[in-house]
């Protein structure tokens, strides 16, 4: 009787091991086949990736105003939803906006701010009176904002305010293409809208008073433009103070961070920068600072991770031998410490690195 129960004992175990066996091979079935899906998957998303990869430096050759878009970058309005007739809500309270037409039909966005200490007679006030105030005894300072952006840039405002707190009057403006300006943007006619302005400054202004250009990222290209203009014609402006700035729209491509994926790939300078330069973008500020006869200051934070050290660095080393010293820009370095602490795109380490040049 035992031995039957036995048998039947075993017969159940034989059973479930066989059923666990079975259920156990199911389920590596089923975990192999959701392995071979995500792996599948897996190789599917690579492929798409590589082909991305290979297939952008094809686009860009072809389509190469791709790349003029992408070092203009004019459309990405930050901050967004501003209105650019009210500086105003961006805390420009002493600020005047106006339009003016560089070339027929085309007009440009221009904000002029006051020093500081004018604020409260320029409430309510005109734009002949804020006209009227060139001839004061401030100088000024025309500011060429870089890529991106617009005249009312957060970073940009602080600046604004910094130097017009130290007694400046400091005039912004959007070139051709950017924020709400007309047209369309190019080396050439950003260089145009600069001198445009600049001229303009120059008819409004006392003869007497000082007249400074701030150029900071691609508007330090912009910057050496003008001046070498200037200086060409014989009127060169007081000084030119350059923000991080780079020798050639080349070198800067370059070494730009964007670049990284695709910097030691055969054919690099065949595929993107050429297509640059068949934009007629150049940007050529190490030429251009042999041909620049007036006292010129660099800023560059040494850790800068848009445009390198180096470049600043040798475009003051091209120009050092060209560009005599001048009290003018001793006299903007003394105004300089307040600026640091106001720059939002800076960070602390870079406060603590920062580098300048006079010459």
């Amino acid at each position: 009787m035992s031995t039957t129960a036995d048998r039947v004992h075993s017969e159940h175990e034989t059973c479930w091991l066989e059923l666990l066996k079975s259920k156990w091979k199911a389920l590596m079935l089923c975990v192999s086949v959701l392995r071979l899906g995500v792996m599948g998957r897996m190789k599917r998303i690579m492929m798409v990736l590589l082909l991305v990869y290979i297939s952008i430096p094809f686009i860009i050759k072809l389509f190469p105003s791709i790349q003029a878009k992408l070092v203009f970058l004019n459309f990405v309005r930050r901050p967004y939803f501003i209105d650019l007739k009210r500086p105003l809500d961006q805390g420009l309270n002493h600020t005047h906006n106006f339009y003016m037409e560089p070339v027929m039909g085309q007009k440009i966005g221009v904000w002029h701010t006051v020093p500081a200490h004018m604020w409260r007679d320029s409430q309510g006030k005109d734009g002949d009176w804020f006209k009227s105030m060139f001839s004061s005894t401030h100088p000024v300072i025309l500011y060429l904002h870089g890529n991106s952006g617009t005249r009312g840039g957060d970073h940009r405002v602080q600046l604004y305010k910094v130097l017009s707190s130290l007694g400046y009057h400091v005039v912004a403006f959007d070139y051709r293409g950017w924020g709400d300006s007309d047209g369309y943007p190019s080396e050439g006619a950003m260089t145009d809208d600069a001198l445009f302005i600049y001229d303009w400054l120059k008819q409004q202004m006392g003869k007497s008073l000082p007249l400074y250009i701030w150029g900071h990222s691609l508007g330090t290209g912009v910057g050496t433009n003008l001046v070498k203009r200037l200086c060409d014609r014989g009127s060169p402006p007081d000084a030119l103070v350059l923000e991080s700035p780079f020798t050639n729209i080349r070198e800067e491509a370059k070494s730009h961070p964007f670049s990284m994926v695709y910097r030691f790939l055969p054919g690099f300078d065949w595929f993107f920068l050429d297509s640059i330069s068949a934009n007629n973008i150049c940007f050529t500020s190490d030429e251009n600072v042999n041909h620049i006869s007036c006292p010129v200051l660099i800023l560059h934070a040494e850790d800068d991770p848009v445009v390198p050290f180096h470049l600043g660095k040798k475009v003051q080393v091209f120009g050092v031998e060209y560009v005599k010293t001048c009290q003018s820009v001793l006299n903007v370095i003394s105004q300089l410490p307040p600026l640091f602490v106001c720059w939002e795109t800076w960070t602390m380490s870079q406060l603590k690195h920062l580098w300048f040049a006079w010459f």
